[in-house]
């Protein structure tokens, strides 16, 4: 059947594309082999923050695009990272840091280790099944939100960054925000 559709021309035909001018992978080493690819937390874990008008600075150059951004706190707590492509594209400072100290008291409780430790089990037990189909399961659920609006009495974009048991708050300053809007209206 086949044979009858494909022309004996092509059939001589080693390959019916050509080749790429070059290499996908030049130096031989694939995004997923990054260690910034490989061992970030999964991105359905960090809260994602869409941006419409561009953040601009106090001369109304544009500092950040408008777009997707993925937003995580630094390891030491004292930024809230826009993350843009595995690219941080900027760096807010952190004003205030809520944690549930009821989520970090958790870990000392025995009752709440042993939950753990059979929740752990059952994890293991399902993740095992998904192996057989060479499947990845599902991650736990962490709650993550991102949310920025305008404070028009102290002029600047505030920034809320919800991951989990933590909230963290940040800010940008935007004087002239209202007014670059007007003006890219017109």
């Amino acid at each position: 059947m086949i044979d009858g559709i494909i022309t004996p021309d092509l059939q001589d035909l080693d390959e019916v594309m050509p080749h790429a001018p070059y290499p996908v992978y030049p130096t031989g080493q694939k995004d997923a082999d990054k260690s910034h690819v490989r061992y970030a937390a999964p991105d359905d874990q960090h809260p994602t923050l869409s941006i419409v008008d561009p953040i601009v600075d106090k001369y109304g150059e544009p500092v950040i695009m408008p777009g997707h951004y993925k937003l995580d706190l630094s390891l030491d707590k004292t930024h809230i990272l826009f993350i843009q492509a595995y690219d941080v594209v900027a760096r807010v400072p952190v004003f205030k840091l809520e944690e549930d100290e009821t989520q970090a008291q958790k870990q000392y409780d025995k009752k709440e280790q042993k939950k753990a430790k059979k929740e752990k089990k059952k994890r293991e037990r399902i993740a095992k099944k998904y192996d057989e189909f060479g499947l990845k399961p599902k991650p736990e659920y962490i709650y993550s939100n991102a949310e920025m609006q305008y404070v028009q009495d102290g002029g600047y974009l505030l920034i809320k960054y919800e991951m989990g048991s933590i909230r963290a708050w940040g800010a940008i300053k935007q004087d002239n925000y209202w007014f670059l809007k007007y003006c890219m209206i017109k």
